[in-house]
């Protein structure tokens, strides 16, 4: 339905049934209208609003949100599929030509092991290293995958804090390209292995850093949708605000509980990406093809734990419940306990074998864990305080459908009332007789 055919409908309604109104003597010399019209047009525009958000729920499947998002929604959209495909395109190739280097630095090891030792080591090889370097770019692609879907969850729910942190997020796996690159020109060089294994590498034809290319392929890319992604998310954060004032009106209280809930749910995507990370790392690394008790713990109890943590989490703010906030703050805070005990476990153990090639990236994921936990728990205290004041019932009862993301003209507002008087903002939406 658009807007002329809605102003006809108005009309119509206007003349047949409840005739054109006038204007009162007292009206004419207060310079006011009748308090009646003002409130079926209030009222038209309303049932308006409300069928077409019955009608956008009713049929809004994944195609039909899509197509009734502002051109600056689809844009970002579409900037974050295709960042996706060329980004993981150029890993993979990185990943490719890490395995072959993987692959020819095996070989060399099975008939001359002494190459590829450490400086000052007997036993400790860069073997470790390099098979580390192929976890780390496949987490490289998850996070590629995880980021567009923050960029299609934030532009979903117009959230402006999802929508920084998804570009705090482009910006931090732009510096992480440029630290792989750094990671692979460093893994064998004269300093790590000495000169004279160094040089019977050259003398062997070994190929260094294969994957360079196209790690400066995967900077460049990624530099490049970072800017374009940020002119896109400035763009969409002044729709997201109007968006947002549509839903909850102007009422700051409403909209400061409203900035801490999404804070929160964000919070929540990123508490799982980051201890998924660390525990995939944690497994990979440290315990390796080895068959214990605590890596079978960790490959099992870990994702469940992820997974039923996430689900108390999620309702405990969307149903305003004490009783599964409770349980969140509770296991946070064991979280927390076993985070940091991971930390003390990875600087003072006494086997220098145990972390040796995963020391300073679990010590990163796990630092970066530990933060999102601590700020996570915070966070759901102040949305824990703020039960009961009926920000769930302003969203469930929001005026007008997030996915429309259309701006509207700003002088289409609805009744202003003024006292005894209800009147528009718009004088076109306005019909009297003298």
């Amino acid at each position: 339905m658009d807007i002329n055919n809605t102003a006809a409908t108005m009309r119509r309604l206007d003349d047949a049934e409840f005739g054109t109104f006038q204007r009162s003597d007292s009206s004419r010399a207060g310079g006011g209208y009748s308090n009646n019209a003002g409130t079926l047009h209030y009222q038209i525009q309303s049932q308006h609003r409300a069928h077409s958000s019955t009608t956008a729920s009713s049929s809004g499947n994944i195609v039909g949100t899509i197509m009734n998002l502002n051109k600056w929604a689809k844009a970002a959209m579409l900037l974050a599929i295709v960042q996706l495909i060329v980004l993981l395109t150029c890993e993979s190739l990185v990943m490719e030509a890490h395995l072959a280097e993987l692959d020819a630095l095996m070989a060399i090891n099975s008939t001359n092991p002494g190459w590829l030792l450490l400086v000052n080591e007997t036993s400790n090889s860069i073997i470790p290293f390099a098979e580390a370097d192929t976890i780390y770019e496949g987490i490289f692609i998850a996070a590629q995958i995880f980021m567009v879907y923050l960029a299609f969850d934030a532009i979903i729910s117009s959230s402006k804090i999802q929508l920084i942190a998804t570009t705090v997020f482009s910006l931090a796996m732009f510096g992480y390209s440029c630290e792989q690159y750094v990671q692979s020109a460093n893994l064998i060089t004269s300093s790590a292995i000495g000169a004279t294994h160094y040089g019977f590498l050259q003398t062997y034809g070994f190929q260094f850093h294969r994957t360079a290319p196209y790690e400066i392929a995967v900077i460049a890319a990624g530099l490049l949708f970072f800017l374009v992604w940020c002119f896109v998310a400035f763009k969409l954060y002044d729709l997201f605000a109007w968006n947002v004032f549509k839903e909850l009106g102007a009422d700051v209280e409403v909209r400061k509980r409203l900035t801490l809930y999404h804070i929160y749910m964000m919070l929540l995507k990123l508490d799982v990406f980051f201890f998924l990370s660390f525990v995939i790392q944690y497994v990979l690394l440290v315990f390796g093809d080895t068959n214990s008790m605590a890596k079978t713990v960790n490959i099992v109890v870990s994702p469940i734990a992820v997974v039923v943590l996430l689900l108390i989490a999620y309702f405990a703010v969307t149903r305003e419940s004490n009783l599964l906030m409770t349980f969140l703050l509770v296991g946070l805070s064991g979280g927390v306990g076993y985070l940091v005990d991971r930390v003390i476990d990875i600087w003072t153990v006494t086997d220098p074998t145990k972390y040796k090639s995963s020391k300073t990236s679990l010590t990163l994921f796990t630092v970066l864990t530990l933060i999102a936990a601590l700020i996570t728990f915070a966070i759901a205290v102040l949305n824990f305080l703020n039960f009961g004041k009926g920000l769930m019932q302003s969203l469930k009862n929001k005026r007008t459908p997030v996915h429309t993301m259309e701006r509207q003209n700003p002088l289409e507002m609805p009744a202003i009332s003024t006292g005894a008087t209800s009147v528009y903002a718009s004088n076109s939406t306005m019909k009297y007789s003298r």
